[in-house]
C-alpha cells in the first residue's frame, strides 16, 4: 500500500495556517520571521506553560494558546507546524504532526543524535513534507559566498577554515553568571554541547559551500566547571575532491563576544575570502567589500528559511535544508564525537621547561 504526501486544502488564496510549538527564547526570533511570511499566518501556539504561551500569543496578535500540542494539532486545521522545542522532543512532535497529516518545520537538530534522525526519517517517509530550520546557510554573507563560488571568482580552492570564538561559557563580569546557561539552562547537562548545539550550524555552511565532507580527525576539550559537555572543538575535514576544511570553536575565549559572529577564511587560486566581524572581503583578482548588520543578518536567516519552508510547501518544490538533507550535518557531527572520545577537562598548561633565551640586542 503506498503512501503519498498529502495535499494541502485549497484555500483559494488564503494564508497557510501555521501552529507553533515551543515559546522559549529562539521563539521570539520565529514568531517575528513568521509575522513578515507571505503567505502564511500563525493562528495558534502551544507550550508546557500555558501562561507563556499566552504571552506569545499576546505579543504577537495569535488568536489562541494552547499547553497541549495533541489538542492545538487536532483543533486548529493547521496546515504547518514550526517545532521549537527542546531536541529530545523534536521527533516525537515530528511524528504527530505525520499523524495528523501537518507539514513540519523542525529546529535543529532533527534529532539528537544520527541513528535516531535515520530512523524518523524512514518512519515519517512522504506521509509528509519536514525540513529542518537549519538557518546559518540562509545567512547574507554565506548565500554571498556561495554566488562567488559558484561563478567560478576563486578558481581553485585550496583550503577554507570556519571559526567561531566566543566567551559565552566564561562568568560574565557584571554578576559572574555563564552567559550561554543564562540563555539555555539545559546545556549544563548535555554530554554533547558545541559542536551539538553550536558547531552543528558551521557544518552545515561548509556542506552547502562545498558538498559532503569526510572528518578526518576531531578534538574537544571543557574548561568551564558548570557543564559536562564540551566547550571547544576542532574538526578536520576532507570533501572526496580532495579539499581540506577546518572547523574551530571555542566558547571559553576571553575578549571575544559572547554571541561573536563567525571568522571564515577560504583561500583561491584567483580570488581568497575573508569574512570576520560581519565584513566580507573578496581579495586578489577581484576586490570587494560588503559590510553587514549581523542583528539584521541574524534575524533575517530566520525569515529568509520560514519563507522558504511556506513558499516550498505551497509550490511543491525541494526543501533547501530537508530532514534529509540533515542527516549529512548529523553525520558529520557523529563521526566527530566518535573521533574525539570524552572532553577532557582543560587546566594550567604545563609551559616548556626552558623560557626563552636572553639575546644580546634582542
Amino acid at each position: 500500500m503506498s503512501v503519498t504526501t498529502p495535499v494541502l486544502p485549497d484555500h483559494s488564496g488564503k494564508p497557510l495556517r501555521v501552529g507553533v510549538l515551543g515559546c522559549g527564547m529562539i521563539s521570539a526570533n520565529h514568531f517575528a520571521a513568521w509575522a513578515h511570511c507571505q503567505g502564511a499566518e500563525v493562528v495558534a501556539v502551544c507550550d508546557p506553560m500555558l501562561e507563556r504561551a499566552k504571552a506569545r500569543a499576546a505579543e504577537f496578535g495569535i488568536p489562541v494558546a494552547y499547553d497541549s500540542p495533541e489538542a492545538m494539532m487536532a483543533a486548529e486545521s493547521l496546515d504547518l507546524i514550526d517545532i521549537i522545542t527542546p531536541r529530545e522532543t523534536h521527533a516525537g512532535m515530528v511524528r504527530l504532526a505525520a499523524k495528523h497529516g501537518i507539514h513540519a518545520l523542525s529546529e535543529k537538530p532533527l534529532c539528537p543524535t544520527y541513528d535516531e534522525a535515520v530512523a524518523l526519517v524512514a518512519e515519517v517517509g512522504d506521509r509528509i513534507r519536514v525540513m529542518v530550520n537549519e538557518n546559518w546557510r540562509y545567512r547574507a554573507y554565506f548565500r554571498q559566498i556561495a554566488e562567488w563560488l559558484q561563478a567560478g571568482k576563486l578558481g581553485t580552492i585550496t583550503l577554507a577554515r570556519l571559526a567561531l570564538w566566543r566567551s559565552s561559557m566564561l562568568p560574565r563580569a557584571e554578576d559572574g553568571k555563564i552567559h550561554a546557561l543564562t540563555r539555555q539552562a539545559f546545556l549544563a547537562k548535555e554530554e554533547r554541547v558545541l559542536i551539538a548545539e553550536s558547531l552543528i550550524h558551521e557544518i552545515d555552511v561548509v556542506r552547502a559551500l562545498f558538498g559532503e565532507v569526510e572528518v578526518l580527525a576531531c578534538s574537544t576539550g571543557r574548561a568551564c566547571a558548570e557543564i559536562i559537555g564540551e566547550d571547544s572543538a576542532t574538526l578536520l575535514m576532507r570533501t572526496p575532491y580532495g579539499l581540506t576544511v577546518t572547523i574551530d570553536g571555542v566558547m571559553t575565549a576571553a575578549g571575544h563576544e559572547t554571541r561573536a559572529p563567525d571568522r571564515f577564511e577560504i583561500a583561491g587560486t584567483r580570488c581568497s575570502v575573508v569574512l570576520e566581524g560581519a565584513v566580507l572581503r573578496l581579495l586578489g583578482a577581484e576586490q570587494e567589500t560588503i559590510t553587514y548588520d549581523e542583528d539584521k543578518v541574524r534575524q533575517d536567516c530566520f525569515n529568509a528559511s520560514i519563507q522558504h519552508f511556506a513558499d516550498q510547501v505551497r509550490s511543491g518544490g525541494p526543501f533547501w535544508t530537508s530532514a534529509k538533507d540533515q542527516l549529512g550535518s548529523l553525520k558529520v557531527m557523529e563521526d566527530a564525537y566518535r573521533l574525539a572520545g570524552e572532553a577532557p577537562k582543560l587546566g594550567p598548561t604545563p609551559l616548556p621547561p626552558l623560557a626563552p633565551p636572553r639575546i644580546t640586542g634582542f
